[in-house]
C-alpha cells in the first residue's frame, strides 16, 4: 500500500508508529498487533515498518522500551527534591508533594501509564520479562530515598527498606490505575491527602 501521508524523518516516523501500536494494544491488546495492523492503522506501507524495527518483535520490544523508560525518568523526576537530601527539610511535606507530583504526571500522561499497567496476558514471554525488569528498576530507584526517609524523619525503626521499596512501588501503581481509571474519584489532590494522613497515623 502507498503511503497517503507526507514523508517524515525517520524519528518523527519511528515516534509515529510506536503511537500507533501503543493505541492498538490499548484498545484491544497484544494479540491484536500485526506488522500489517499497524502499517494500515498508519496508512503507510509494511516496508516502512520492517525498516524501522526490522520485524514484529522489534516492534514491540520499541514500544516496552519506550514506556518503560518514560515511567522511569518520570519517578526520578518525582524523587529528585527527596533525592537532593536538604537540610532541616520537613520529610513528610516532601513525601507528600512528592505523590502529588506522581499523580499529576499519570494524569497528564495515562497512555504510558496505562501501558506500563497492562497486564501481561497475550504479551510475549521476552515483553514481560522487561516489564518486570523496569518494575525492578524502579524499585532500586526508590529503595535509597526510603532509606533516607527512615533515617530523618524517625518512627519507622526495624522498616527495611527493600520491602519498603516494594510495598511503595505496588502502592504506586495500584493508585496509577485508579487515577487513570476514574480521575474524578482519584485525583492526585486525594492520593496526597491520603499519604499525608498515612504519615500523621505513623507519627503516633
Amino acid at each position: 500500500m502507498a503511503s497517503t501521508t507526507r514523508r517524515m524523518a525517520p524519528e518523527a516516523r519511528r515516534e509515529q508508529l510506536l503511537d500507533v501500536l501503543a493505541d492498538l494494544v490499548l484498545a484491544e491488546g497484544y494479540a491484536a498487533v500485526s506488522i500489517d495492523r499497524v502499517a494500515r492503522e498508519a496508512r503507510i506501507a509494511r516496508t516502512v515498518v520492517y525498516a524501522q524495527f526490522g520485524n514484529l518483535q522489534g516492534l514491540l520490544e520499541a514500544l516496552v522500551d519506550r514506556t518503560q523508560r518514560r515511567a522511569i525518568e518520570q519517578v526520578q523526576a518525582v524523587l529528585a527534591g527527596a533525592g537532593e537530601r536538604p537540610e532541616r527539610a520537613d520529610i513528610d511535606a516532601l513525601i507528600v508533594a512528592a505523590a502529588r507530583t506522581f499523580g499529576e504526571m499519570v494524569v497528564a500522561d495515562p497512555r504510558t501509564w496505562r501501558l506500563a499497567l497492562l497486564p501481561s496476558d497475550g504479551a510475549p514471554s521476552i515483553l514481560r520479562e522487561r516489564t518486570e525488569a523496569s518494575r525492578g528498576a524502579i524499585r532500586e530507584i526508590v529503595q535509597p530515598v526510603i532509606r533516607w526517609i527512615t533515617v530523618e524523619r524517625g518512627g519507622l525503626e526495624g522498616v527495611e527498606d527493600e520491602l519498603a521499596a516494594r510495598a511503595v512501588v505496588t502502592l504506586g501503581e495500584d493508585a496509577a490505575r485508579l487515577m487513570i481509571a476514574d480521575p474524578e474519584a482519584y485525583p492526585p489532590e486525594r492520593m496526597a491527602a491520603f499519604t499525608g494522613a498515612l504519615l500523621r497515623a505513623l507519627r503516633t
